[in-house]
């Protein structure tokens, strides 16, 4: 069986006795994936992709030479290098990497991944739904790479091997044609500017070898199944089925640094813009970006990152009052805490005993306290709050009232 045509004539170079018995029947899985393009809202809404934002998907074939062979810290460093509120990281790692080393042991290389965000997506399924929502795809010379470029998406090779294909084969040219990652580099430049700067027809000569009758392989293939076994074939029409949306967990980030830069662009108005990335492992040999502070979740495992945090957030409702004040005495090294009211509102406490509820808050709303903590850093009072914020995260806007008490 062949999805293309050209296969014909590579086969008859290298076999040229199995050309009488080869088919041409298209890709059933590229075409269950051009079935799913109408769902691609659909997909990125179930894989947590907000709107304004970017999912990246990391794809790696198997063996020493692929992405995940080569760098294996590569999903985790993105997701510490890309704003959480600008991108959506997912890892689609080949089933032969699962098979080999076993569930436990790959979901245990990619927990510290999970706890920054990273979609893990499972071997079965999932990745063919995260190729059609991509917005790039950064991957090797498997043909998961190939099916995102066959999409549209960009796409950016971490692994390049020269000889683990057929140069005259669709990846082999896929492989000289895309650009590289440098690993070593701005991981956030690189994805942006190959984003930014993807012209969708610039592989379509290429992508084009992925089968030559889109849409027919389900068809094709019962046609020739029922010959080969000498039935006739039913008389209903037999179709390729879109793949299924996908369950993934889209857990908070528990910790994360967070940068805000605040602005007085209107009367009785806070404008605040913040940027929000994972916290770096704790020990890790990691560049912290200036003026960032740490928020911890409460149920974040690590003990060092609750003691290092300058707020902490609490999202369950309750009496948060009482909360505030018996968590700040147990933190002395907390600077805030902020915990979610029954009604919606937020409640943030300081060490000095001051209180701010921000009311009807959009948005997440752990944000507002870091958009306090930055007031109170910058030297303002508290009793000096405007009565109404806006924040800023990635192309989203958010606001809430807010009141002293």
């Amino acid at each position: 069986m062949l999805s293309h045509v050209e296969q014909l004539d590579r086969l008859r170079e290298a076999c040229p006795e199995a050309v009488p018995t080869a088919v041409v029947a298209g890709d059933p899985c590229f075409d269950r994936m051009l079935a799913s393009v109408p769902l691609r809202e659909t997909y990125r809404d179930a894989l947590g992709v907000t709107p304004g934002q970017r999912l990246v998907v990391v794809s790696s074939t198997w063996g020493d030479r692929s992405l995940y062979g080569r760098h294996p810290a590569l999903p985790h460093r993105l997701a510490e290098q890309l704003p959480l509120d600008d991108y959506r990281v997912a890892v689609a790692l080949h089933p032969n990497i699962w098979h080999a080393h076993s569930r436990w042991q790959v979901e245990g290389w990619l927990a510290h991944c999970a706890r920054a965000g990273v979609l893990v997506l499972p071997p079965e399924e999932g990745w063919r739904a995260a190729l059609v929502a991509a917005d790039l795809v950064l991957g090797d010379h498997g043909s998961v790479t190939f099916y995102g470029a066959a999409l549209g998406a960009p796409v950016l090779l971490a692994a390049f091997p020269d000889d683990a294909v057929d140069p005259a084969s669709p990846v082999g040219q896929l492989v000289a044609a895309a650009p590289r990652l440098d690993p070593r580099g701005d991981l956030a430049e690189q994805v942006a500017l190959a984003i930014d700067g993807h012209d969708p027809g610039l592989y379509k000569e290429i992508t084009e070898l992925t089968t030559s009758v889109p849409g027919d392989s389900a068809a094709l293939l019962r046609t020739a199944i029922y010959a080969a076994v000498s039935l006739t074939e039913p008389a209903w029409p037999v179709e390729s089925a879109a793949v299924p949306v996908p369950s993934v967990p889209t857990e908070t980030v528990g910790a994360q640094l967070v940068q805000v830069w605040l602005t007085d662009e209107a009367p009785g108005v806070l404008t605040a813009t913040a940027v929000r990335l994972p916290a770096p492992l704790p020990n890790a040999a990691t560049r912290v970006p200036p003026d960032a502070h740490l928020v911890a979740d409460t149920v974040e495992p690590y003990r060092s990152w609750l003691e290092l945090a300058e707020i902490l957030v609490h999202d369950k409702p309750g009496a948060a009052r009482h909360w505030v004040a018996r968590t700040l005495a147990a933190l002395p090294g907390c600077a805030l805490a902020a915990r979610a009211e029954e009604g919606g509102d937020w409640l943030v406490g300081a060490r000095n005993g001051a209180l701010v509820r921000f009311r009807d808050p959009t948005g997440p709303g752990r944000v507002y306290a870091s958009v306090l903590h930055a007031w109170l850093l910058a030297g303002r009072a508290v009793d000096a709050l405007p009565p109404r914020v806006v924040v800023r995260l990635g192309q989203r806007e958010f606001t809430s009232g807010v009141e002293v008490l």
